[in-house]
This record gives C-alpha cells, structure tokens and sequence, in this order.
C-alpha cells in the first residue's frame, strides 16, 4: 500500500494570481497616480537600482508572404514603495491589427510577490503600454518643457494620441490642442473626442507644421518608418514626447531636428541599440554618439541638466523600458488587492503541484 501524498500546505485558491481586465486597470491607474510610480522607477532606473536587462525581441521570418510580428520579453526588479519585485512583460506586436479592430501591441503583464515569488496579478500589456508611455511623457513634460507650455499638438490619432492629452493636462495648463493625421476622419474623431472628454478647443491641421508651428509641447504618437517632424516645423522653446518609434527602423524625427535639440532618453543603453532617431543621424555624421544629454532619471535625480534656455528645443525621446511596465503592475496589483477587485485564477492555479 502505497504512502499517502503529503498535505498540501496552501490551497490554490489563497495563493491564486488576479486578473485585473482593461476597464479596472485604467480605473486604478489614472494619471494621478502614474506619475510619482514612474517618477521614482525612473530615477531608480538612472541610479542603477534595478535590475532590467534589454529586452529580448524574437523576429521570426516571414512565411508564405504573412509578416509574423515580433515578440517581445521585458523583465524587471524593480522597487516600488520599498519593496523590490519582479514582473515581466510578454506582448507580441502586430502591424496589421488596427485593422482587426485590435491593438498592434497584445500580451500581458506579470508580477510576483516580493516574499514568496508567487504571481499576484496578470493583466493586459497593451492598456499598461498605453497607460505608461503617456505617463513617463508626462513626468519627461514636467521636467523638460517651458512651465507657461499651454499649446499641445499632438501628431497620431490612436489610443497613444488619446492617452497623452490626459497626461499633457496633468502637468501644464493647456488651453489649445491642434491634431494632425494621416487618416483625416481619424483626426476629426479625436478632435471631437477631445474637445467631448475634456472641454478643450481643437483644431484639426492639413499638415503637422501647419499643427506644430505654434505649439508649445508636441506628442509624436505614430508608427511612421520614415521622419514626420522637422525642426523647421516647430516653434522656438518647443518640447517634444516621441514615443511612436520604439522599434529598430522607425522613425518620427528627421535628423535635424535630432542634431538641432537637446534631446533626453529613458535608456542609454536601449537606445544604443535600438533608437533609429539616433542611429541613422550618427550614420549620417551629423551628430555624436555621445549627443543625447542625459537620461530623463538623472535630470529628475537632479545629477544631470535639463532644459538650458526658454527658447531651447527639449525631445524626450520614449522607447519604452521594462520598469515602467513592471512598476506600473504593481501598482495596479496593490490597488486590486486592496479593492478586491477582479477575478482570481483559483479554478487552475496550484502552486504546490
């Protein structure tokens, strides 16, 4: 007769990760509470308190003539009110999914329990990217741009384009926004969603200098290969959040606009490898490799200079880092915890198996 198997210790049910669905996460995640998280994981990130290695990008060929994506691993340790976690987004980006109906970045979100190292909460990546991004834009806007910035355009018109005015206002007392693009019914849609959600004035332009010319902050949130942004196009003092090119080959910015700013990044390190906004000028011998002034943490660490002068052009230039993500699922998982808000995955999850 065969030994009994030992007792479980703990059930599944109490150690079960939480799902928290799009809805709940912007719920839990408004911008108020996005900047101080990303302000502090930033500055942790550029005083090397964390541990996040450049994220892995798996780029299989294409086959029978279908362009497969890419696939994308971003883990991290981060802290986050004192405590170090780790988490880990895993999302699959897909070019052709707007026209799904879908985002063109879908995965999720993963984070552990600093004790135990059990998984607390899963949650979709895209609305964490979204989310994010605008918020580090924001905390870059806050840092970086002229504090009297009252006129916003923003170039794109997707979920990123949206995002980032909620963020803009957070951080400076826009007045005015002005939109441009490529697909004008688009731009009319977030023109007049813009001025329904937050009582603002829009205008919609016929070209992004007709956009930018008087614009005090603007938010390039496209997925352009080739430069949309000059710097003729732009006013004296302008900032500038890019965040559309996060992936090797695309661009927003021309090279003179690069070579003409002071130009701030989240990574060095990515950026080395990854920026196509650096890479192609530094090519083109128009600027040096060493070019970009500083990292946005060591400029909110106050170990590095920001903006010089009123009439100085500013660009944060966003490709995105792991942190972010992870200290953004964080946040989220606490608040959920708390709220005991959406569903646990005791129906399958085991951890003594």
């Amino acid at each position: 007769m065969s030994a009994p198997a030992p007792a479980r210790t703990h059930s599944g049910a109490e150690h079960a990760p939480r799902f928290v669905p799009e809805q709940e996460v912007r719920e839990l995640f408004p911008v108020s509470v996005a900047l101080p998280v990303l302000r502090e994981v930033m500055a942790a990130f550029s005083a090397g308190e964390v541990t996040q290695p450049v994220r892995t990008v798996l780029r299989p060929p294409a086959r029978d003539g279908a362009d497969p994506g890419l696939f994308g691993s971003m883990p991290a340790h981060v802290p986050v009110e004192g405590r170090y976690w780790f988490g880990i987004k895993s999302v699959v980006v897909r070019a052709d999914n707007p026209a799904r109906g879908l985002d063109t970045h879908v995965g999720t979100v993963t984070v552990f329990a600093p004790d135990t190292g059990l998984p607390v909460a899963v949650m979709p990546a895209s609305v964490i990217t979204e989310l994010r991004t605008a918020a580090v834009s924001a905390v870059a806007t806050a840092a970086l741009a002229r504090p009297d910035a009252d006129t916003l355009a923003v170039i794109g018109a997707g979920a990123q384009a949206r995002a980032h005015v909620g963020a803009m206002l957070a951080v400076r007392p826009v007045r005015q926004v002005s939109v441009w693009a490529r697909n004008a019914d688009r731009a009319r849609e977030f023109a007049a969603w813009i001025t329904e959600v937050h009582g603002l004035p829009v205008t919609v332009c016929d070209s992004v200098r007709e956009a930018t010319a008087s614009a005090a902050l603007v938010c390039t949130t496209t997925s352009a290969r080739e430069p949309v942004l000059d710097l003729a196009d732009l006013a004296p003092g302008a900032h500038v959040n890019a965040v559309g090119a996060c992936q090797p080959g695309a661009r927003e910015l021309s090279s003179a606009l690069v070579a003409g700013a002071a130009v701030f990044l989240d990574s060095r390190d990515a950026a080395a490898g990854e920026a196509s906004e650096l890479l192609v000028p530094v090519g083109e011998g128009l600027i040096p490799v060493d070019h970009p002034r500083a990292e946005l943490g060591a400029v909110l660490r106050g170990t590095a200079e920001g903006r010089r002068s009123a009439d100085e052009i500013t660009v944060y230039l966003s490709l995105g880092l792991a942190v972010q993500d992870v200290a953004a699922g964080v946040t989220v998982a606490r608040c959920a915890a708390e709220r005991d808000t959406g569903a646990t995955g005791d129906t399958w999850w085991s951890p003594a198996v």
